[in-house]
């Protein structure tokens, strides 16, 4: 039974000093940051929280090695910085993880540049991650077997971040970290109308569930929409120097391809950036980029024709995949900042290279309007992002308490304890390490509390599928917890679970079904 349900009766008629419309990375820090300093805050989003872009990412945390060879320097400073300061603020959440680049038949430049690539990297980075290296070809075959051998230089290998379940779980402890600090937070709650009315805005928002309606005030909007950033505006009757423009990219989920846990990394026939990713015990593969103008997509053939076609170029496996290999699939939008005459997209396709457009964010405030837009961005930047909304707000005359802390985990690294009292209620030590990991790493200190809660009840930690480390008393937590209205929410963001295993496995789980049945999430 849900004990967490928000009735939109609750913030009817209430006055606040932000709403922050759009629940992805960028508003869940932004609503994080300013409760921090004693602003009264509302979260909406018209989906679920993370429910568009921040669902679709990659799931690395990364200083933007790519972006050297389009000579963005300060970015990959700025972003490499980024990445060790989550490193560090996130020790269970975010993991170092090692990347093996193949200088296969696509990759620009050979082993010398490489190297130089990396060691660049590396230093601009101020060295936070290990070393890099170089491998010869007998050398990167030792280390991958798998490694297609066609017209192959070496490899090298580098260090960065990623996230070991995904990247709407780390935009919900954002949520709830806000929540905590004294925000109202509301999915699926659609801003009907935004108006401004003297000196603050008057917002009509809706309940996209019961079709329940209540009306709020603030002071200032913080609008974090991500690539419906531009159309709100316009919904609310203001403009921006800064517009947009889409770039679609898709991964597939298969089974398992290596058996070492480091990222795989190739350069594709357009001579991008291709990884093979570890998630638990699937890969996961891609991604592409393609402009499209609507940032509403999905996977189609081309997508999964080109992305198999790159990993069967890329690696000798036994046999090819295809597409009856494929266990699950997503498709987002990078929003790309462009500013001037090329705002709103418009000439860029003719005057611009898409590929080398820039992945920065930029913050854009009409201070007459108490309307702050965040346009772009990546995940990886989103401290600095919260960061700077707040020094935006003390620019626009907001008085602000003194800082609490608003990102970072509750709890070091688990202790042994927590291990043995998972032990208890589990038939392996290979099964205790898997759930044990995965509890302490989304839960943190509440974790210990789920446990004691599961041995009160007699109830065992039994997998909902083998592998994953997600059992049905977390499952039960979640739904109790966490703000799930429907089975997607709880599957696909909350816990990673309809990213690792298909639609067809999760139906044929009578254990699941009667839960979900049970909570109306069905």
């Amino acid at each position: 039974m849900r004990t967490d349900k928000f009735d939109l009766s609750r913030i009817s008629g209430g006055q606040y000093d932000a709403v922050v419309v759009g629940a992805g990375i960028n508003g869940a820090v932004s609503a994080a940051a300013l409760s921090s300093r004693g602003l009264k805050v509302l979260l909406v989003e018209q989906g679920d929280f993370a429910s568009f872009t921040s669902q679709e990412s990659s799931n690395l945390v990364w200083g933007g090695i790519k972006y050297l060879q389009s000579y963005e320097f300060w970015l990959v400073f700025k972003l490499s910085l980024a990445r060790a300061r989550l490193m560090k603020e996130y020790p269970n959440r975010v993991r170092k993880i090692g990347f093996l680049a193949a200088l296969g038949p696509n990759a620009p430049f050979g082993p010398i540049l490489g190297t130089l690539g990396t060691l660049v990297y590396w230093a601009i980075g101020l060295f936070t991650t290990p070393a890099p290296r170089t491998f010869g070809i007998k050398a990167a075959l030792e280390i991958e077997p798998k490694l297609s051998q066609t017209k192959l230089r070496g490899a090298v290998r580098y260090f960065d971040g990623m996230l070991p379940d995904n990247d709407s779980r780390f935009v919900w402890d954002f949520v709830s970290k806000a929540m905590a600090l004294g925000a109202d937070a509301q999915n699926y709650a659609r801003v009907e109308s935004a108006a401004r009315v003297g000196d603050a805005w008057l917002l009509k928002v809706t309940d996209v569930v019961s079709g329940e309606t209540a009306e709020v005030t603030a002071s200032a909007i913080v609008n974090a929409a991500g690539p419906l950033a531009t159309s709100f505006l316009q919904s609310a009757k203001t403009s921006a120097k800064t517009g947009l423009v889409f770039s679609k990219g898709i991964h597939l989920v298969v089974p398992r391809l290596t058996k070492d846990d480091r990222v795989l990394a190739f350069w594709d026939e357009q001579n991008r950036l291709f990884y093979v990713i570890p998630m638990g015990d699937r890969s996961v593969i891609g991604t592409t980029d393609s402009r499209v103008a609507n940032p509403y997509t999905e996977v189609n053939d081309e997508d999964r024709d080109f992305v198999l076609r790159q990993i069967n170029l890329s690696l000798d496996l036994p046999a090819p995949l295809t597409k009856s290999d494929i266990i699950a699939e997503r498709s987002g939008v990078r929003a790309l900042v462009v500013g001037g005459k090329n705002a709103g997209g418009k000439g860029v396709s003719d005057e611009i290279d898409w590929h080398k457009l820039s992945r920065k964010h930029i913050i854009e405030v009409d201070k007459s309007k108490g309307m702050l837009t965040i346009f772009g961005g990546k995940l990886t930047d989103c401290l600095n992002v919260g960061a700077e909304v707040i020094a935006e707000f003390k620019k626009m005359g907001f008085q602000l308490e003194q800082k609490r802390k608003w990102f970072g985990e509750d709890a070091g690294m688990m202790p042994d304890s927590f291990l043995m009292s998972v032990e208890q209620l589990v038939n392996s030590s290979e099964q205790a390490g898997r759930i044990s990991k995965g509890l302490w790493r989304r839960h943190g200190l509440s974790a210990q509390t789920l446990i004691e809660a599961a041995k009160a009840a007699g109830e065992a930690l039994e997998e909902v599928f083998e592998g994953t480390g997600i059992t049905y008393v977390e499952l039960k937590h979640v739904i109790a917890n966490e703000r799930v209205v429907t089975a997607e929410d709880l599957l696909r963001r909350r816990l990673p679970i309809a990213m690792t295993r298909s639609a067809k496995d999760i139906s044929n789980n009578k254990k699941l079904q009667e839960i979900l049945k049970a909570s109306n999430l069905a």
